[in-house]
């Protein structure tokens, strides 16, 4: 267990950089399997990993690289990825990830933003599609056995000794952005430390050991993978399974084959495998510890009917890009409903509208101070705002129970307000989504010459369903009190979701407008 830190302040000195937990991988696990790509069965060692971390290491020395200057990576998850994100780390400068597929609109902006030192990218890729060549040195690499470009050079470069960039704990590690859509995404900066502090935060709260053997199907170029998977993987010298994207058709034989302990999912998974349940699922999942659920409230019922059918726990947390990991459940002490108790070195506060502390119970705005909190935001100006040691309000809606474990309501910004009244949608779509019929649904606020808003669902339904948008209010005339009852239910064949896999209540209610 590591020493409780306060919220503000720094991670003991004793923690260890990457370069030295990985030679301490090296020393106790070498020739033991660092990472396993589930797509083709091909494995690189501890020891491999090092010798390309070292080669790494010269040729970034040999280009001049010192601590925070930026080097800009752009592809999907490979070995070669995975060799970068922690070979630029280990020699201490900043790696910088940008989800090519969803950040089009916004890719050529941000390599500006950044201003990297080296934008190094997978050959895979349209050069057009990514503005090759629009600023700074572009160096590209093949994802495979290929041998050319960048790697066919690292190649070149004799082991030993790996050069550093001299940095510090507080030197920034990562750059990453949050997962905007519509507006321009802000831009993240994270140091050593604070990507320490979330590391050991998900060593103790998972209780990861060695053994373990995690699966990670989501892309690495979000921070919410290094968060959750790869820093803890690393630092428990535990194997990552991936994938480059998950595969419904091929999960039951990765399980089967690769023998997980720990799977990183999404809600969408989980209602996926509902959907359509899995032969003989408990058998599946034997060797499964747990699953980890996040990025999006899961519904209890849902979380109760996933358990009962499988035989395996789902364990939720809470996260942001800038926060780390606000709050987390463990897989002995797990709360159904609940995204779990303050993650280490987070302090949770619940205030109201005025920004007085809310006692426990009372829904308010989430704000988190914490050691696990990125410095910076970089805007789209150049400008860098401070986060780091200030309160973060996180725009969610909440309350901490009796036993200080946290319970998501809703967006601030998502509220309805019906005749004076505020409404969380998320109070909504959990209790529609307790029909046994239900699969998923949204509940969003809309014009009303009376009341200012109204509420509006749209429910999707199984497919051998008969139920009626009529029996839909019914049910929720019986279970709602009037002032949250939906004025209009809708079923539809899908709800939209963002490019996380997230219910996106902006976009139904964009649609619904469009329609009326």
């Amino acid at each position: 267990m590591v020493e409780q830190l306060v919220p503000t302040g720094l991670l003991p000195v004793d923690g260890p950089t990457l370069l030295e937990q990985l030679q301490r991988n090296c020393d106790s696990r070498g020739n033991q399997p660092a990472f396993i790509s589930i797509d083709d069965g091909k494995a690189l060692t501890w020891n491999t990993l090092f010798e390309w971390v070292e080669r790494l290491a010269h040729f970034l020395h040999s280009r001049g690289i010192v601590a925070n200057d930026r080097i800009a990576v752009l592809g999907e998850n490979s070995f070669e990825q995975l060799i970068l994100y922690y070979g630029i780390q280990s020699y201490g400068a900043t790696y910088c990830t940008i989800n090519t597929e969803i950040n089009r609109n916004h890719l050529l902006e941000m390599l500006d933003r950044i201003e990297p030192k080296l934008i190094l990218w997978d050959d895979a890729l349209d050069p057009d599609a990514i503005g090759h060549g629009s600023t700074g040195e572009w160096l590209a690499f093949s994802a495979g056995d290929t041998g050319e470009g960048l790697f066919a050079s690292l190649a070149k470069f004799e082991e030993g000794t790996p050069a550093n960039a001299d940095n510090d704990p507080e030197d920034r590690c990562v750059i990453c952005f949050t997962s905007g859509t519509s507006a321009q995404p802000k831009g993240v900066l994270h140091s050593f430390s604070n990507y320490q502090a979330i590391a050991q935060h998900q060593l103790d709260r998972w209780a990861l050991t060695s053994s373990d053997r995690v699966l990670e199907f989501r892309a690495i170029s979000w921070a919410s993978a290094h968060m959750i998977s790869l820093n803890a993987t690393m630092l428990s010298s535990a194997t990552l399974l991936f994938a480059k994207n998950f595969s419904r058709s091929r999960f039951v034989s990765w399980i089967e084959t690769y023998q997980p302990t720990i799977i990183v999912a999404v809600p969408t998974v989980v209602n996926m495998l509902l959907e359509h349940p899995i032969k003989n699922g408990k058998q599946v999942f034997s060797s499964v510890r747990f699953i980890s659920c996040s990025t999006a409230p899961l519904m209890p019922d849902a979380h109760q009917r996933f358990e009962e059918i499988y035989g395996v726990k789902l364990i939720q947390l809470y996260g942001m890009s800038e926060g780390g990991i606000v709050a987390a459940n463990a897989p002995d002490t797990r709360v159904i409903g609940s995204v779990g108790s303050a993650g280490m070195y987070q302090e949770i506060t619940i205030r109201d509208d005025t920004g007085k502390t809310v006692p426990p119970g009372e829904i308010g705005e989430i704000e988190t101070v914490s050691a696990q909190h990125a410095q910076a935001y970089l805007h789209a100006d150049g400008t860098i705002e401070t986060i780091r040691g200030k309160p973060l309000k996180t725009g969610d809606l909440g309350y901490l129970d009796d036993a200080g474990f946290l319970r998501i309501t809703g967006r601030a910004k998502d509220v309805i307000i019906r005749g004076g009244v505020n409404i969380s949608p998320l109070e909504i779509d959990a209790l529609i989504s307790q029909h046994p019929d239900v699969i998923e649904a949204v509940t969003f606020g809309v014009p009303d010459p009376v009341y200012g808003e109204n509420i509006a669902s749209w429910v999707t339904i199984s497919s051998d369903s008969r139920i009626s948008t009529e029996d839909l209010i019914r049910y929720c005339t019986e279970n709602l009190p009037e002032a949250k009852r939906p004025n209009t239910i809708e079923i539809v064949e899908e709800i939209p979701k963002n490019h996380r896999g997230k219910i996106d209540r902006n976009a139904a209610k964009e649609l619904w407008q469009a329609a009326q």
